[in-house]
This record gives C-alpha cells, sequence and structure tokens, in this order.
C-alpha cells in the first residue's frame, strides 16, 4: 500500500508539472507600445468598448477585460451598456462627447487587426507498457479509446490541426484631460489568439496579460 501511495504521488507530481509547463507555453506573446507622451496618474472610471463582428465575441471579450480592472479595484462598464451594436457616433468628437459625459477617463477598444489560418503537427507518442497511477477508470479509459492499440503499450502516430489565428488589438486612451488630446492614444497592445470552441478562456487569458501590461508599464495601479 505504501508503495502504491509513493507511486501515485509521483504521477500526480508529474501530472501537474506537465499542466503547469503546458499552461504557461500556451500564454501568447503580448508586444505593446506605450506614449513616451504619457505621465503616470490616477484613472477613475473605465470603458471597454470591444469591436468585433460577432456580437458574442463583442460581449465575451468586454466582460472579461472589465472583470480583470474590476478585480483591482477600477470602476469599469461594458461598452454594450452605452453603445450597442446598432449605435454609429457621426464623429470622434460625438463620441468623445458621450463618454465624457458619463465621466470615463480610461477607454479600452479591443479589436482583430489580422486574421491569418496556421497548420500546426502534433507529434505522436508511444507508450511500451507499465503501471501508471494517476488515472481513475473511467479517465484512463476515454484517454486510450481510439489510439492503435498493441501487446504491451499504445502508438499515436500524430496529427495535423488547421486553426484560425486572430491578432487582437487593444488601445488605451486617455481622456481625463492630463494628456494633451493629440497623444490620448496612450498605449497600444497585440497578442495572437487561436479561435476555440472555449472563446472564454482565451478572452479571460487575453485580459490577464492586458492587464499586467498595464500595470508594468504604470498605466494603471
Amino acid at each position: 500500500m505504501r508503495s502504491y501511495l509513493k507511486t501515485t504521488s509521483k504521477s500526480t507530481t508529474l501530472a501537474l508539472l506537465i499542466l503547469t509547463l503546458t499552461l504557461q507555453t500556451c500564454a501568447p506573446k503580448f508586444t505593446s507600445w506605450q506614449s513616451p507622451k504619457f505621465e503616470t496618474h490616477e484613472f477613475k472610471k473605465v470603458i471597454v468598448i470591444g469591436m468585433f463582428e460577432r456580437l458574442n465575441t463583442r460581449m465575451t471579450f468586454e466582460e472579461e477585460i472589465v472583470k480583470a480592472f474590476e478585480s483591482r479595484g477600477y470602476v469599469a462598464v461594458h461598452g454594450m451598456s452605452l453603445m450597442p451594436p446598432s449605435y454609429k457616433p457621426s464623429s470622434e468628437e460625438e463620441l468623445e462627447r458621450i463618454l465624457k459625459k458619463e465621466n470615463f477617463d480610461l477607454v479600452i477598444m479591443a479589436s482583430v487587426a489580422d486574421q491569418s489560418q496556421e497548420t500546426q503537427y502534433h507529434q505522436g507518442s508511444t507508450y511500451y507498457g507499465g503501471y501508471y497511477g494517476g488515472y481513475g477508470m473511467y479517465n484512463y479509459y476515454n484517454y486510450n479509446y481510439g489510439y492503435n492499440m498493441y501487446y504491451g503499450g499504445w502508438a499515436d502516430p500524430g496529427y495535423y490541426t488547421n486553426s484560425v489565428v486572430d491578432l487582437i488589438e487593444s488601445k488605451a486612451y486617455d481622456l481625463s484631460g492630463k494628456t494633451p488630446k493629440e497623444f490620448a492614444n496612450i498605449w497600444v497592445g497585440q497578442a495572437k489568439i487561436t479561435e476555440s470552441s472555449n472563446m472564454r478562456s482565451s478572452a479571460r487569458m487575453y485580459a490577464k496579460i492586458l492587464i499586467n501590461d498595464l500595470k508594468k508599464r504604470n498605466i494603471i495601479n
């Protein structure tokens, strides 16, 4: 029994390590630029405006970025609540006037700047047998189902997948009046996000790295 627990503990530790490394690897690379004209000051009210063709994409990204700001103590609002898809401002001045009327001093606008197709090869693997204590019976069955089985283990020949990759770009605008109007665009950030069925997870990950970058650059607290 003691030997079994020891083996299971090692297997669990290995599984957690692999999961941690996978999550770190999956985090998209984030590149950003900050205006040299910007001087750090406190923002009080943020609005997040998603400019995406699909309504559910807009709602998801707005919600996750708003949550990320709220987690740092900011008052943040979805752009959808103020400017539904049917609303089209006649000019930049009109848009700025509406935002200032509601006392927003920081505007985050997110959109798809570019889109591409990528083909990725997932290398196969071979397992030569032996006991691994990290799986329950049900999960172990599902894990092995569908592979080419042979005596002593299994073999997976590898496969290709095609995916759509979006370059998500966000811009931050300072409407506080503390930055000259012609330099209101104080920050731009970009990251590539692979489209998947779990859009919520992708949006949450993007929001996290966006907030971290803004904090690193001392734009937010």
